[in-house]
């Protein structure tokens, strides 16, 4: 009985192994945020970017920093009309890959700006996990 129960836990974990490595990502969009110099507009010193997401969908965001030896690190938002519901950073940790299942089929709007207003070069890769 207790091989039997072994032999089971371990096609289960094994299973799940599987499917975990079987997540594909698909490349959605690649964004280029470049800023060599601080506006006194705070707009001007954003990146802004409108993106439909659906409904169960699973979205990876990777952050490629200091390209061409900027300092600045960029801060992914998105939001859904007026509230936020993602960032990569949060409580002074910054992270540079960051996910969110979308919960409502819609448009949301992504901003990429400099911590600290910084000025910068990176890459934020838009990934869709399946």
């Amino acid at each position: 009985m207790k091989l039997i129960r072994l032999i089971v836990i371990t096609c289960l974990l094994f299973g799940t192994a599987l499917n975990l490595l079987a997540q594909k990502e698909i490349f959605i969009k690649q964004i280029e945020f470049k800023l060599d110099a601080i506006s006194d507009i705070d707009y001007e010193n954003e990146y802004f970017v409108t993106i439909k997401m659906n409904k169960g969908s699973k979205y990876v965001f990777r952050v490629v920093n200091h390209i061409d030896d900027y300092i600045g690190e960029a801060v992914v938002e998105l939001m859904d009309a007026d509230n936020l519901i993602l960032t990569n950073l949060y409580q002074d940790k910054y992270y540079l890959n960051s996910s969110f299942v979308c919960n409502k089929t819609g448009f949301y709007d992504l901003l990429v700006r400099f911590r600290d207003n910084k000025l910068g070069n990176s890459v934020i890769d838009i990934l869709l996990v399946q």
